[in-house]
């Protein structure tokens, strides 16, 4: 088979992008696929006629245009074969004041949270708000907790505001809940091993995601089994309702009492040498191969 590996973009999550296409590159090639590399930096418009050619892209790109529906839409609108999440389950899932709104009405619980939009709000204070500090702070629609920041009291917040402006105009404010860092990948509606993390940092920040040594992880992670069921089935609910297809990766918190804050949707998660749904797929001895294959399959056959 033909298949386009669609990576770089113009996002912020640019080099991730490139690490995970040149993964998945491999992969596809050892699997026996004729396989056309799509690296673009600018403007999608460069490599839509390689694009155009295969029988599959498989969409490699994080954050930005590339997890945000607008690229899908563009793909869909020239009838180009792709994977992982649609236009509309990729926007919902992106965006992540909506993708809480939608899990909040599902009774599904999550940490309460302020909107905030740069453009339309001139002064940020949370004197008068409920949240007391430390408080996330983070773009609404940025991935790889790039501009994310742990504001432990008021003097720090307009440091971490204009962090986080640098991503989005639109931000979120949000409860801090000290507890465990699980993540629960999803393949074809089913819920791999749920993943722990353990980060070397106060978070799992861009470092300890992407730095090899800087966080440690266990999968399966350690819980009883019921409360391992429950956060699995809470996963594929929230992966159905935003919409997702294929894969995707759904973050929680686990607090000291055993409630579980679903955080948010990743409908793109990473495909390199420390990502997660690659080591949830190793658990029940899936390779990396196999996990592309995979997702393949699912691709075609949708």
């Amino acid at each position: 088979m033909k298949i386009a590996v669609l990576m770089g973009g113009n996002s912020s999550e640019l080099d991730i992008s490139l690490v995970t296409g040149k993964a998945v590159n491999k992969a596809l090639n050892e699997l026996g696929h004729n396989v056309l590399a799509c690296p673009f930096e600018n403007d999608i418009s460069d490599v839509i006629h390689v694009l155009k050619e295969a029988d599959l892209v498989f969409n490699a790109l994080h954050g930005g245009e590339g997890e945000d529906g607008t690229i899908q839409q563009l793909l869909e609108d020239e009838s180009i074969c792709y994977t992982g999440s649609g236009p509309d389950s990729s926007a919902l899932s992106m965006d992540k004041h909506l993708a809480k709104s939608f899990a909040r009405k599902k009774d599904i619980l999550t940490p309460s949270w302020l909107h905030l939009n740069l453009d339309e709000d001139e002064f940020v204070d949370l004197s008068e708000s409920k949240f007391s500090y430390p408080v996330v702070l983070k773009p609404n629609g940025s991935g790889s907790t790039m501009g994310l920041t742990i504001v432990k009291e008021s003097r720090e917040l307009d440091e971490a505001i204009s962090l986080a402006s640098q991503f989005d105009s639109r931000l979120l404010v949000e409860e801090y809940i000290t507890g465990r860092e699980l993540t629960v990948g999803i393949l074809n509606e089913e819920s791999l091993p749920i993943v722990e993390i353990k980060p070397s940092h106060d978070m799992y920040d861009y470092e300890c995601k992407y730095t090899e040594g800087m966080s440690d992880y266990t999968c399966p992670a350690e819980l009883f089994d019921k409360l391992t069921e429950e956060i699995q089935k809470v996963s594929v609910k929230i992966y159905k309702l935003m919409g997702c297809r294929h894969y995707a990766r759904v973050d929680f918190l686990l607090d000291s009492d055993d409630n579980y804050y679903f955080l948010e949707v990743n409908t793109l998660p990473g495909l390199t040498g420390t990502s997660l749904v690659p080591k949830a797929a190793k658990a029940v001895d899936m390779s990396f191969n196999d996990l592309i294959a995979k997702i393949v399959e699912l691709a075609v056959n949708d």
